[in-house]
C-alpha cells in the first residue's frame, strides 16, 4: 500500500477517537467548526456529531492527498448548483463543503458531515445540467439519509473506526482508481464487504428516488439521472475493462436502470432549457484537462465554424487566452459581452484580457464595476486581487481578500493567494498567519504548526493577534494528542 494511502489511513481511523471525545465532552470541533446537526441523530448508532466531525477532519486529510481545482468560476458554479439543489432536498441542514478533485474521470461522492466532492472531468461527460445536477442531487440524497451509518447500523458491528475505514477506501477508490484503494476496504473489513455491498444496491435506488423528487422540487429535468447512467452505461460497453471511477462505489445494473428510467416517466413532462453556465463551464473544465492547448484551440476553431454558439465561442475565447492571444480573444469576446454584459464569466474574461494586456486600471475598473453590483462575487473578487497584484499594488489586493477571506475563511485558495499578498506588502505576521490557514485546511498540521511559532513573536504587541495564534495552537495540539491516543 503506498504511501499516501497508508497516511490517509491512518489520519481517518485515528477521527474515530477526535469525535467521540467532541461527542463526550459536548465540545465543538478542535479545528473550531460548530455546526450543526444533520438529519435525524436517532436513526442510526452513530451521532451526528460524529459524522460532522469525521466529515470536517477527514475533507483536511482528503486535500493533502489530491489535486483540487482552484478555478473560482467553476467553483462558483458548482457551489451555487449545489445549494440550490440542497434547498429542496431532504437535508435538514443546507450548509455543505464543496471540493473539486483535478482529474479527468467521471466522477463525484458524499462524505458523513456534509462534505460533496466532485471531479471537474464530469462535467466533460454531462452533455446538460440536468445531468450533473442529477449526480449531485444523487449525492445530496446519500447525504440526508444517511447511507453510510445506516449500513453499519445493519452489520451490527458498525464503529466509527469501520466508517472511517469506508471512506479511506471507497471514496480513494473512486478518486484514483486505484488497487490501493480497494486494499484500504479490505483492511479490517473483509468479512464486512459483503453485507456492505448489498445494502449499498439498495442505498443506490433509495437516492436515485430521492434526488429526482429533488431535481423536480428544483425545476430541472428529472431524466438528467436515467440519461447520465446512459452516458456511463456506453462507457462500460466500450471500456469494460476501465469503468467510470464513479461506479466503484455507486454499482449500475440492468434493473437500476430501468428502475431510474420508469421513475422519471412518473414525473409531469416539462420543457427544460439547459443552462448556458453549465455549457461555459463545460469549455473551463475541458480546457483544464487538456495536454495539448494550441491542438484544443485549433479543434475549438474548427467546431465554431460547424456550430456557432456562445458556448463554442466561449471555449474559443478562453483557449485563445491561454495561448496568450489576447488580441484575437477579445474580438472574439465583443459580440459575447455586447449581447450579455452582466454575466460574469464574460466579465472575467474580459478582465483578464485587459490585464493580459497589461491595462491594469481599466480591467480593475470593470471588476470593480460588476462587484458593485454583486458585492462579494468570489470570481470577480478574486480576479481583482490578482490583477492588482500584478499590477504592483498588492496593498489593495490584500485589503479586498482580508475581508473576502471573512466571507469564505475555509478557502484554501485565497488563503494561498492572502499569504502571497501580505509578503509583497511587507506583512510578515499576516504572511505566517495566512499560510497557517491554508496549511491546517490542507490538512499539515505539522507546517501549520511551525507558521504559528513563526508569527508567535511577531505578536509581542498585538493582543489580538496574540490571541488568534495561542487559539490555533491549542486547535492544533489538541487534534496532534487526539491522534497519539490512537
Amino acid at each position: 500500500m503506498s504511501h499516501v494511502v497508508k497516511t490517509l489511513l491512518i489520519a481517518l481511523f485515528a477521527l474515530s477517537s477526535l469525535a467521540a471525545s467532541a461527542q463526550s465532552s459536548g465540545s465543538a470541533s478542535s479545528d473550531g467548526y460548530n455546526l450543526p446537526e444533520l438529519g435525524d441523530g436517532s436513526s442510526s448508532q452513530f451521532s451526528l456529531e460524529q459524522e460532522h466531525q469525521l466529515g470536517r477532519v477527514w475533507l483536511k486529510a482528503f486535500r493533502s492527498q489530491v489535486t483540487t481545482v482552484s478555478d473560482p468560476l467553476m467553483q462558483d458554479y458548482i457551489e451555487n448548483l449545489t445549494y440550490q439543489l440542497a434547498r429542496h432536498s431532504q437535508l435538514s441542514d443546507k450548509r455543505l463543503e464543496l471540493v473539486i478533485v483535478d482529474s479527468p474521470e467521471l466522477n463525484a461522492f458524499a462524505v458523513p458531515g456534509g462534505v460533496v466532492g466532485v471531479n471537474n472531468g464530469l462535467l466533460t461527460y454531462a452533455e446538460n445540467e440536468a445531468q450533473l445536477a442529477g449526480v449531485l442531487s444523487h449525492e445530496l440524497a446519500h447525504l440526508s439519509q444517511r447511507h453510510f451509518a445506516r449500513s453499519l447500523d445493519k452489520q451490527k458491528a458498525g464503529n466509527l473506526s469501520m466508517m472511517a475505514g469506508l471512506l479511506a477506501g471507497i471514496v480513494l477508490a473512486a478518486t484514483t482508481g486505484s488497487d490501493a484503494g480497494m486494499a484500504a476496504i479490505a483492511t479490517g473489513q473483509a468479512a464486512a464487504m459483503q453485507s456492505q455491498l448489498r445494502f449499498s444496491r439498495e442505498h443506490e435506488q433509495e437516492a436515485d428516488r430521492i434526488g429526482m423528487q429533488t431535481l423536480a422540487k428544483a425545476g430541472m429535468d428529472p431524466g438528467g439521472i436515467p440519461s447520465m447512467f446512459e452516458i456511463m452505461n456506453r462507457r462500460l460497453r466500450f471500456n469494460s475493462n476501465k469503468p467510470p471511477e464513479f461506479l466503484l462505489t455507486h454499482p449500475l445494473t440492468d434493473s437500476r436502470i430501468s428502475d431510474s428510467e420508469n421513475r422519471a416517466r412518473q414525473f409531469p413532462r416539462g420543457v427544460y432549457t439547459d443552462s448556458l453556465n453549465f455549457q461555459l463551464m463545460k469549455k473551463r473544465a475541458e480546457l483544464s484537462l487538456a495536454s495539448n492547448k494550441r491542438d484544443l484551440l485549433a479543434q475549438w476553431q474548427h467546431a465554431l465554424e460547424k456550430s456557432p454558439s456562445d458556448a463554442n465561442t466561449y471555449g474559443v475565447v478562453i483557449a485563445l487566452m491561454a495561448n496568450d492571444k489576447w488580441k484575437e480573444a477579445d474580438s472574439r469576446l465583443a459580440p459575447l459581452l455586447a449581447d450579455d454584459s452582466s454575466r460574469i464569466a464574460y466579465v472575467v474574461a474580459k478582465a483578464n484580457i485587459l490585464a493580459g494586456q497589461k491595462s491594469y486600471d481599466e480591467s480593475a475598473e470593470l471588476l470593480r464595476k460588476h462587484l458593485n453590483l454583486n458585492p462579494g462575487n468570489n470570481p470577480l473578487t478574486m480576479t481583482l486581487a490578482d490583477v492588482l497584484q500584478r499590477a504592483g499594488r498588492p496593498h489593495e489586493a490584500e485589503e479586498l481578500l482580508i475581508d473576502h477571506s471573512k466571507r469564505r475563511p475555509e478557502d484554501p485558495a485565497l488563503w494561498y493567494q492572502l499569504a502571497e499578498l501580505h509578503g509583497l506588502s511587507g506583512n510578515i505576521l499576516g504572511v505566517h498567519m495566512a499560510r497557517a490557514e491554508y496549511f491546517m485546511l490542507r490538512g499539515y498540521l505539522d507546517s501549520a504548526e511551525k507558521q504559528l511559532h513563526y508569527a508567535w513573536p511577531l505578536t509581542e504587541t498585538n493582543n489580538v493577534a496574540r490571541h488568534r495564534v495561542r487559539q490555533r495552537l491549542k486547535d492544533l495540539q489538541e487534534l496532534r494528542e487526539t491522534l497519539k491516543k490512537f
